[in-house]
């Protein structure tokens, strides 16, 4: 028997985006990885939640870690 956790509603994947960004700056992996979900839907919803006017994007040219592009997310300011 294989244990699935319950599929959450686009709602509840973009709430808890918006938790995990409150006063921090985050990847969208660490995203990722937070919210253990795949990299298309937290991509999804976070172009959605950005069209909406709640976050933004920003592109890095490189990590200094290794070396390659990265996107951070954040909540918009006011």
């Amino acid at each position: 028997m294989v244990d699935r956790k319950p599929k959450r509603t686009p709602l509840e994947i973009k709430q808890e985006i918006l938790k995990l960004l409150k006063g921090k700056e985050m990847t969208l992996r660490l995203l990722e990885k937070k919210i253990d979900t795949n990299p298309n839907t937290i991509r999804s919803q976070v172009n959605e939640l950005e069209h909406l006017g709640f976050v933004e994007t920003i592109k890095h040219e490189k990590s200094e870690h290794t070396g390659r592009p990265f996107t951070t997310v954040r909540l918009k300011r006011d």
